[in-house]
């Protein structure tokens, strides 16, 4: 099969779009929409200075750009261009119009209704975990998020369960852990069986951990490994990789949103699927001021 680039070494906006629009490019901050033909909506961008920004793509040529972007400049028939006060402003649009229209080319953003919740409960000699999309009337006093990031808080969450199963069942050896928790991405719902645990302050450190107060919780798991030695047995490669994901998920899931919560000032420490976005930009920009 004859390969065929998708634009030659000319790069086609010039002539698509005109010098003219090149040279009047303001050094502003300010989303751009890229349309395709018949006016589709391909790309929703923002920009601290939209000349530079849009100047990337005017110079991108194959080879030196993704096969992505490639695509996107190949298919643009028109651009648009809104100038906001500062880059904050535009972050908040840019969201805004991504959440609306869902362009073809844009993949972040697009899906805050897939953002976790996640239910941790006990119950009679039992943990129960959970991750939703959504907030139930009924639980939420025992509910976390919204958080992003499925990866993230899928092995944050398996790392978690497993580490409460090792201290529960004093187990040394991976094997012995359930086949569940020995999985990649953690179960959506998950029943943890326990005794010494119930009650106890490890349920009162999960919670403040989870709800982003304290990360007390990675310490003590620490050093109930040592104490026991784990670390020197079988399954001390897996107490340390959870301590990485635990980590991650902690600060960039857990006290990222106890943050938005103390900086914006929130009426609740649950937050709206479809307000995290935009406040983590706020957030973003109020911890630089």
């Amino acid at each position: 099969m004859e390969y065929k680039p998708l634009f030659e070494s000319e790069n086609p906006l010039t002539e698509r779009l005109g010098e003219a629009f090149f040279d009047e490019l303001p050094k502003v901050p300010g989303i751009y929409k890229m349309y395709g033909s018949a006016g589709r909506l391909l790309y929703v961008g923002k920009a601290k200075n939209l000349r530079s920004r849009l100047l990337t793509y005017r110079r991108a040529r194959p080879g030196r750009e993704s096969r992505k972007v490639i695509r996107l400049v190949r298919m643009i028939h028109a651009l648009e261009l809104e100038e906001h006060p500062s880059e904050e402003e535009a972050l908040l649009r840019e969201n805004e119009l991504i959440r609306d229209h869902k362009p073809e080319f844009n993949h972040a953003k697009k899906q805050h209704e897939a953002y976790y919740y996640l239910v941790f409960r006990e119950k009679t000699s039992k943990i129960i975990t959970d991750l939703r999309m959504h907030v139930r009337e009924d639980e939420k006093e025992y509910t976390f998020g919204a958080f992003k990031g499925h990866v993230t808080v899928r092995r944050g969450l398996g790392g978690l369960l497993r580490q409460l199963y090792i201290i529960e069942h004093n187990i040394t050896k991976p094997f012995e852990l359930p086949s569940q928790l020995l999985k990649k991405l953690t179960p959506l719902h998950y029943e943890l069986s326990i005794d010494k645990l119930t009650g106890s302050d490890w349920m009162d450190s999960v919670r403040l951990f989870l709800g982003g107060d304290d990360s007390a919780l990675l310490f003590k798991i620490m050093e109930h490994a040592r104490e026991q030695k784990l670390l020197e047995s079988f399954i001390g490669k897996v107490i340390l990789k959870d301590m990485e994901a635990l980590k991650f998920f902690f600060d960039c899931c857990c006290r990222r949103n106890f943050e938005i919560n103390e900086i914006l000032n929130l009426d609740s420490a649950l937050i709206p699927q479809e307000k995290l976005d935009d406040y983590l930009v706020q957030w973003a920009f109020a911890r630089d001021d």
